[in-house]
C-alpha cells in the first residue's frame, strides 16, 4: 500500500496521523492503532475534511448538470438528467450530517469542531489513491465517486514496531479505524465533552445528527457514517456507493442510445479566482473580467457559511433561541446563496484563454476560517460580513447583463445577516464586554468598498475580499 502523508488542519501546518503497530505474544502480531487522545483528535479531524472534500464534489458535480431542452439535451434526457442532480444534492446534505457528526464526536472527546481543508485540487492527499478534485459530472467523474463510497472488507495489517502513517483508500476503513480507538480508549475519561453540546437536529430531509454521549452512541454515529456511505453487506440499497452505481449504470445506458449525449455543462475543471499555496497541483484561473468578482462573492459567502457553521458547533454563549437562529440562517445561507450562486457560475465564461469554458463553484478559502471565543464579537464579524457581501452582490446585480438571479443572492445575504443581527438584541448568557450593545446593534451604513476582490499579494483579514484601502481591509 502506497504510503501517505498527509497534511490537514487548514493551510501551512502540516501533520502526520500515525498508527501505532506491535507484536503480541500467541497471535504473531496485531494492529494496536490509534493509543491516546491526540491521535484520535488528529484521526477525526481527517474525517471532518474528508467529509467536507466530499460534500463539495458532489456539489460541483451537481450544478454542473444541465436542466433544460434548450441545452442541447432532449425532454426524457433532461428528466434523466434532473434526477442525478437530486441524488448528487440528496447525497451531499448527507455528507453534511456526516460532518457534523464528525464535529459531536470531536467535541464528545473535548476537542474543537472543524471546518476548515486546503483547497482543491489536492492530489490524493487524503485516500491513498485517489484525488481530490473538482470536476464536471461525466462518467469518470462518477466512477470516482463509486470508489470513495466503495465497501472494503478490512485487511489484514503486517505487525510493525514503528509508527506508520494512517493509510485507507475508502471512507469505511478510516472510520473502522476510529472505532477500534475509541474502544480502545474508552477508560471512563474519554468522553469528557458536555453532553449539552451536541447537534441532534434535524436540519432538513436526510440531514439528521447523531449525537455522541459515550462509547455505545459513538459507534452508532460511526456506524450511521459507514452505512449511510457504503451500505450493509448484503443490503446496499439506499446507500452512496449504491446510487452513484445506478446513475453510472444509466449514464452508459443513455450513451449506448446516443453517443453524442452530454449532460453536463462545459464547466472548467477546479475553477479558482487566484492560486493557493495549499494546492500546488494549480487549478483553472478564471480570467473574465464579469465573472471573476461573481466568484469571489461565492467564496467569501463560503468562508462566512463555513465560520457560522464553526460557530454553532462550538456552543458559546448563545441562548437556545439564538442557537436555533443561527442554525436557520446557516440554512438558509447554504439554500439561497450558495446554490444559486453555484449554479449562476456554470452559465458564465471562464476567460478568452478556456474558449467554450465555463466556470464553476471553486469552494476557496483565503485564509483561516475560525471565529473569535467571544460570542457575540462572532455574530458581530459574521453579520457584518453577510451585510458586507448582500452590498456587494447589490453592486455586481446592477452592472449590465448581470445574471437575475445574482440580486436575490445578495438581498438573500443582507436578510439573513439583518436576522442575525435581531437574534443578538436578546443579548447573550454571557456577553463579551469588550462589545457595546448599542455599537452591535447600530445600522451599519452604506459604504464604498469597491471590487470585492482580494488583494493579490496579501489575504485581508478573516479571509474577507476587500480591495486596498478598504476599511475592512
Amino acid at each position: 500500500m502506497t504510503d501517505r502523508t498527509p497534511a490537514g488542519g487548514g493551510p501551512g501546518r502540516d501533520r502526520v496521523v500515525e498508527t501505532k503497530r506491535s507484536q503480541h505474544a500467541g497471535n504473531g502480531g496485531c494492529l494496536v492503532g490509534i493509543t491516546n487522545r491526540e491521535e484520535l483528535v488528529d484521526a477525526l479531524t481527517e474525517a471532518a475534511e474528508v467529509e467536507h472534500g466530499l460534500l463539495c464534489q458532489y456539489v460541483f458535480a451537481a450544478v454542473s448538470l444541465k436542466q433544460t431542452a434548450d441545452e442541447g439535451i432532449t425532454w426524457p434526457q433532461a428528466e434523466l438528467v434532473r434526477g442525478w442532480k437530486r441524488t448528487l444534492l440528496e447525497v451531499a446534505r448527507q455528507e453534511m450530517a456526516h460532518l457534523g457528526t464528525v464535529c459531536n464526536l470531536l467535541t464528545a472527546i473535548g476537542a474543537p469542531p472543524h471546518m476548515g481543508r486546503p483547497n482543491f485540487p489536492q492530489p490524493a492527499r487524503y485516500f491513498t489513491d485517489l484525488p481530490f478534485v473538482l470536476e464536471p459530472f461525466s462518467e469518470p467523474t462518477l466512477r470516482r465517486f463509486m470508489r470513495f463510497e466503495e465497501p472494503v472488507t478490512p485487511e489484514a495489517r503486517e505487525a510493525l514496531i514503528a509508527p506508520a502513517p494512517l493509510l485507507y483508500r475508502h471512507v469505511g476503513e478510516l472510520y473502522r479505524d476510529i472505532a477500534d480507538g475509541l474502544a480502545a480508549l474508552e477508560d471512563g475519561t474519554l468522553f469528557i465533552g458536555p453532553i449539552a453540546d451536541q447537534d441532534d437536529n434535524d436540519w432538513s430531509r436526510g440531514l439528521h445528527l447523531c449525537p455522541v454521549r459515550d462509547l455505545a452512541s459513538a459507534r452508532a454515529a460511526i456506524d450511521f457514517i459507514v452505512l449511510e456511505g457504503e451500505g450493509a453487506p448484503g443490503h446496499r440499497q439506499g446507500s452512496h456507493y449504491e446510487r452513484f452505481i445506478e446513475a453510472h449504470r444509466a449514464l452508459l445506458q443513455e450513451l449506448d442510445a446516443d453517443p453524442d449525449f452530454a449532460p453536463g455543462r462545459p464547466v472548467a475543471s477546479n475553477p479558482l479566482t487566484r492560486a493557493h499555496h495549499d494546492a500546488p497541483a494549480g487549478g483553472s484561473l478564471i480570467e473574465d473580467s464579469r465573472t471573476l468578482p461573481i466568484a469571489e462573492l461565492f467564496a467569501v459567502a463560503y468562508e462566512t457559511t463555513l465560520m457560522m457553521l464553526g460557530q454553532f458547533y462550538s456552543f458559546g454563549a448563545e441562548t437556545a433561541g439564538q442557537r436555533e437562529q443561527l442554525r436557520q440562517a446557516t440554512r438558509e445561507m447554504m439554500s439561497g446563496v450558495i446554490r444559486p450562486l453555484a449554479e449562476i457560475l456554470t452559465r458564465l465564461p471562464m476567460g478568452e484563454h478556456l474558449p467554450g469554458q465555463t466556470a464553476g463553484p471553486g469552494f476557496e478559502v483565503y485564509g483561516t476560517v475560525q471565529v473569535s471565543p467571544h460570542t457575540e464579537n462572532a455574530w458581530f464579524v459574521i453579520s457584518e460580513r453577510l451585510a458586507r457581501h448582500g452590498r456587494q452582490g447589490l453592486e455586481l446585480a446592477e452592472e449590465k447583463d448581470a445574471p437575475p438571479r445574482l440580486r436575490l443572492c445578495a438581498e438573500n445575504s443582507a436578510r439573513i445577516g439583518d436576522n442575525l443581527t435581531r437574534a443578538a438584541a436578546s443579548g447573550f448568557t454571557t456577553p463579551s464586554p469588550a462589545l457595546a450593545r448599542r455599537t452591535f446593534l447600530a445600522k451599519a451604513e452604506p459604504t464604498s468598498e469597491g471590487r470585492i476582490r482580494p488583494g493579490r499579494t496579501a489575504t485581508a483579514r478573516y479571509g474577507t475580499a476587500a480591495s486596498a484601502g478598504s476599511p475592512d481591509a
